[in-house]
Formats: structure tokens, sequence, C-alpha cells
């Protein structure tokens, strides 16, 4: 058994259309039906959590039970304001990649950004597969983002962190700040990695 199968036995279930958090290794693996509809478009990411924050509160003002908040959008890199892209065309294992290089909105640049009340999920909608942190994968693509997985564990959750304009994402993984690589070339540039615990133009979004 690799490093990527014993990571998926710890951490999150999906079942039944809600996000479960067990606080302990799961007992069974994860399960994966249709992911939850998004119920309202993003024109950036502020906007999404502008959108969470006020269904968490609502939740909690009226002591109700907090539903998963989901929109539905494309995320552009302050550092180069290009359009994160999930490449499609690509071959493992590096099918899915997330890169900041699109200035066309298309099916690879959208994106589904759920919250369950604990973390963010990213549903690629061209690939209709959750984005994971490839927190096992050595070297310079460690932490590579890609949209490849069909359940949700711990590699697939993200914390959103929103100022009135940009917003980082952090991995829960590893407890890095997701970066685009532009001083990366050819087929990786702009690649999207967990891999900072520092903020700049790179690791901002919008």
């Amino acid at each position: 058994m690799n490093l990527r199968n014993v990571s998926r036995k710890f951490g999150m279930s999906l079942a039944a259309g809600a996000v479960v958090l067990t606080a302990t290794p799961a007992a069974s693996a994860a399960t994966a039906p249709t992911p939850v509809p998004a119920v309202s478009r993003f024109k950036t990411l502020a906007d999404y959590a502008k959108q969470r924050d006020a269904a968490r509160e609502a939740a909690r003002a009226s002591g109700s039970t907090l539903r998963p908040s989901c929109a539905e959008g494309i995320m552009r890199s302050k550092g180069n304001d290009l359009m994160v892209s999930a490449e499609l065309a690509y071959q493992e294992p590096t099918l899915g990649m997330l890169r900041a290089r699109s200035s066309t909105d298309g099916p690879w640049e959208r994106f589904r950004i759920c919250y369950d009340g604990t973390s963010d999920t990213i549903y690629s909608v061209g690939a209709q597969r959750y984005v994971s942190a490839e927190v096992a994968t050595p070297g310079e693509k460690n932490g590579m983002l890609r949209a490849h997985a069909t359940l949700i564990n711990a590699w697939e959750r993200f914390r959103l962190q929103c100022g009135s304009v940009y917003c980082s994402i952090r991995s829960l993984a590893n407890d890095r700040l997701v970066s685009a690589e532009l001083q990366y070339t050819g087929a990786d540039y702009g690649m999207l990695r967990a891999r900072s615990t520092t903020t700049g133009d790179w690791e901002l979004f919008w």
C-alpha cells in the first residue's frame, strides 16, 4: 500500500450529499455521491467568501444546522492576472494539474467551491473531480494541486481566507499556502502548489 492510499484512510468521507468530518481515523472508505449542486455564482473568490460567511452567520444566529454553502466561478492569480485552469489534456501523473495560465474562460477554468462548516473544497467542473494537494509527491511538484479525486479526504480540504479583494488558499493537509509558480517554465508554468509559509502576490487569488 503506497503513501497515497495510507493517507486516504484517515480523514473525511462524503455521504448522501453532505460532507462529514471525523475527528478520528475513518473506520471505512469514503463514498462519492454526486457533489452538492452549486447554489450561486461568484464573480471573485472574495464574493464566494462573503456568501460563505453570511450563511455561517445566519445559521449561528438562528441556531440552525449549517447546510453546505456552494458557489461556482473562476479563480485568478494576482501574480500574473491569469485564470486558473485544470489541465485535462495532460497525462498521468500530472493529469488535472492546476495552473494560472489562461486568459479565456471555459470549462477547464470553472470551479465549484463548497464550505461545510469546517473547510472549503474545490471541485473542477471540467474534470468532474475534486482538487487535491499532492503532499506526498516529491521535489518541485510537492504540494501540486490536481483535479483528480473522486473522494473528499484530508488532501482535498482547504481554507480560503479573504480580504476585500484577494484571497489566500491554505491546504489543511500540510498547512501551507497555495502558490502560483510563476518562475516555472513550459508545461509547468503557473503550477499551483501548497508549499508557502508566507503571503505574497504568488499566494493571492481573486
